[in-house]
């Protein structure tokens, strides 16, 4: 349950940010929510990112972790320390708007079967859209609603969404206590976020892409964008993703969209990793399978939870 005047924890996670740490606890310490908790976990960096934020920032808490744990590790890091009745994991390639946390608890005060909520995320000219909530094609692929397209209004409906992405992601704390933390297995990242707005819906709660909460994503500052290896993580979790969530019916039913999407690619850089992501995923199958059966998630210190 969220009291009237709920504390929100921010956790931000960085590995090598220190082009990009500064810009977002800047535009942070500009929110007009209070009580904000503003968390700083540095994901085994070898940069200067824990001295910016320790020397520049001190009324932030730092954690410092030895090495790099993955998305979903190192932000469950946060999410277990965190106080705040609203954790919001961010990321630092971000700067937001000063209500943008506002507008998240407002929506997640009035509406108790909300148990994530998302935001508006802009590319950074500011009117671009990168992401207003997403959505799950047949055969697993990731899509955000209005990516690309110029803000004339199109996107500015509060609605219920597959997922929302982990780049700006709230979660009531109730949810991590009924569900725990993001699943590690989706190592080093992709798919965990989405995967744990899928075992949220599966509990009941509900998963809403909220319009006034705005940001802006400057994107993939450490993944690679385009590249092999980013093909290669992409699939390697889509594919974990679609084991673990698709029912049965819906696995055989993307069989046949899997495989003309492949055909549509095969010319493409994204054709090969996308094989060796399946190749992977077929070697693995058993021990998928065994994770679906169980409902156990993986977290960072190597605990399994129903």
């Amino acid at each position: 349950m969220i009291l009237n005047n709920p504390k929100v924890s921010v956790i931000v996670i960085s590995l090598n940010g220190e082009k990009v740490i500064g810009a977002c606890l800047e535009s942070l310490s500009k929110t007009d929510y209070s009580p904000l908790e503003i968390l700083v976990v540095n994901n085994g960096s070898s940069d200067s990112t824990p001295q910016i934020v320790g020397e520049q920032y001190p009324t932030v808490r730092l954690i410092n972790l030895p090495r790099n744990l993955g998305f979903a590790g190192g932000n469950n890091v946060g999410l277990r320390v965190a106080t705040g009745d609203i954790l919001i994991l961010l990321n630092d390639d971000t700067t937001v708007d000063p209500q943008w946390v506002s507008e998240l608890v407002k929506v997640m005060k009035l509406n108790p079967s909300v148990g994530i909520a998302g935001c508006k995320l802009y590319y950074p000219d500011g009117k671009t859209l990168q992401h207003a909530g997403g959505y799950i094609n047949s055969h697993g692929l990731s899509n955000h609603y209005g990516k690309g397209e110029i803000d004339q209004g199109q996107c500015n409906t509060l609605r219920e969404v597959d997922y929302v992405t982990g780049a700006a992601f709230a979660i009531r704390k109730e949810l991590t206590l009924k569900l725990g933390f993001l699943d590690t297995r989706y190592h080093p990242i992709y798919f965990e976020e989405t995967d744990f707005c899928f075992r949220a819906r599966k509990q009941g709660y509900r998963v809403v892409y909220v319009p006034k909460s705005i940001v802006c994503h400057y994107e993939s500052q450490n993944t690679g964008l385009g590249s092999s290896g980013f093909f290669f993580k992409y699939h390697k979790n889509r594919v974990r993703f679609l084991i673990r969530n698709f029912t049965a019916e819906q696995l055989a039913q993307a069989i046949e969209p899997e495989l003309k999407w492949l055909w549509s690619v095969r010319r493409g850089p994204e054709f090969k990793p996308c094989l060796k992501a399946h190749a992977i995923n077929l070697f693995r199958f058993p021990l998928l399978l065994w994770h679906r059966w169980s409902g156990e998630y993986h977290d960072w210190k190597n605990k399994a939870n129903a």
